[in-house]
């Protein structure tokens, strides 16, 4: 007599499939990357906006990413569609194509504008956080978080590193063609969750869940998850020159082009790639917590290559890229504190949380730093950079306090 078969079991590679795509389109879509030259051309060369009005305006349109948390707590808990993921990815997908369809007719109207952004970035934080909770998943179930970490950040570089030079072509062409372009990975992020993920055809919501809600964001909000967080938003909440200052200071003092700003991008996203793979090799030779000093030392040290930068295309397209490269691979260790600081069974909601965290302080630092440039240094770059790199190397103290069972071991370890 025959054995009754066992059901599948998961395998790695469709769940990173799905992850990484989901990574890839919830980033090429942002403004932050496609979307960023051609808003910062609409808002500050069309509307007129300064550098501190068109920040104000892309971190509201940010703002439902310090919301992730939330978002979190619904895919983990509430069951949508009979799914715990697909069904969050699929709907993600297909809202946030027709809000990019909707903006590509409302570009001459701010308040508009700015209402169906916000709408499109709830949409993809969605996707965002969905993905996520497969990349936690996946990674305490196999014993490759750090690896993950490296394909998401590739995935989230490669979706910056295609968007932003994009984004500098189609700058100073009508929204509507941004929008255009923008539904084609969100697209592919829906065929590949509907044909590579693959979970109970009746996932069941869980009342329990609902029921002991406060149970389970203590257990979310655990010593780990507090420290963790402090490190992520005291890193991201340091006055920032990528922002809003520094696209004033390339084309107005430096006098570059849309597309040469683009180009420049490129440069830097591929180097940024580089550094996904350089961490997948270092995560397994040494301990979290000497990759997290690295992480504040090469933070700091990303900024100063930039006193240097000038009207010369060559020289920016070379220091773009040694500060990228560095700015990423410090911030990869962070991406893997955050995958082990995350408890079971609340993947989507802690490592959400946690990101949420991340936004929050980059909101602090992209919205500071252009009002600092503005109204303090009297747009000198250099003083910022200054400002940027010693905040940034202060807080190194902050590793120390980190659980060692959360940082003193490498991968495989």
């Amino acid at each position: 007599m025959s054995s009754p078969s066992k059901p599948a079991q998961p395998r790695l590679w469709p769940l990173a499939t799905v992850m990484a795509t989901g990574v890839f389109a919830t980033t090429f879509v942002q403004l932050q990357c496609l979307g960023n030259l051609p808003f910062y051309s609409l808002l500050m060369n069309r509307m007129g906006l300064d550098s501190v009005q068109a920040a104000a305006f892309i971190n509201l349109s940010m703002l439902p990413w310090s919301f992730k948390a939330i978002a979190g707590l619904l895919v983990d808990g509430f069951p949508l569609m009979g799914s715990r993921r697909r069904g969050y990815l699929l709907l993600s997908a297909c809202t946030a194509a027709g809000m990019w369809v909707l903006m590509g007719f409302a570009s001459r109207d701010l308040n508009l504008l700015l209402g169906l952004t916000i709408a499109m970035n709830v949409a993809i934080v969605f996707g965002s956080t969905t993905s996520g909770g497969l990349l936690v998943e996946a990674g305490q179930r196999f014993g490759v978080s750090g690896r993950l970490s490296s394909l998401r950040v590739m995935a989230q570089n490669l979706g910056a590193g295609i968007g932003v030079p994009l984004g500098g072509w189609l700058a100073g062409r009508a929204l509507g063609v941004t929008s255009a372009v923008a539904v084609a990975p969100l697209l592919c992020m829906f065929f590949a969750t509907w044909f590579f993920l693959r979970e109970p055809a009746a996932a069941p919501r869980d009342p329990a869940f609902w029921r002991s809600l406060w149970a389970q964001i203590k257990n979310v909000l655990r010593w780990e998850m507090a420290l963790a967080a402090v490190v992520m938003f005291f890193i991201q909440a340091v006055p920032t020159f990528r922002s809003t200052a520094f696209y004033d200071y390339q084309t107005k003092s430096l006098h570059f082009s849309d597309k040469l700003i683009g180009l420049i991008g490129f440069a830097g996203y591929g180097a940024a790639l580089l550094s996904s793979v350089v961490y997948a090799w270092v995560c397994r030779k040494l301990a979290l917590r000497l990759s997290l000093y690295g992480t504040f030392v090469l933070t700091a040290a990303s900024a100063l290559p930039y006193l240097a930068y000038s009207a010369s295309p060559l020289r920016a397209t070379v220091i773009e890229v040694i500060g990228q490269f560095l700015l990423y691979l410090a911030y990869l260790p962070l991406f893997d504190l955050a995958v082990r600081s995350t408890p079971k069974g609340s993947e989507a909601l802690g490592y959400s949380l946690l990101i949420s965290i991340w936004n929050i302080g980059l909101l602090v630092g992209c919205q500071t730093g252009p009002m600092l440039y503005e109204h303090v240094f009297a747009k000198k770059m250099s003083s910022l950079l200054w400002l940027n790199a010693g905040i940034t190397i202060a807080g190194i103290f902050l590793v120390i306090f980190l659980p060692k069972t959360v940082v003193d071991q490498r991968e495989g370890g």
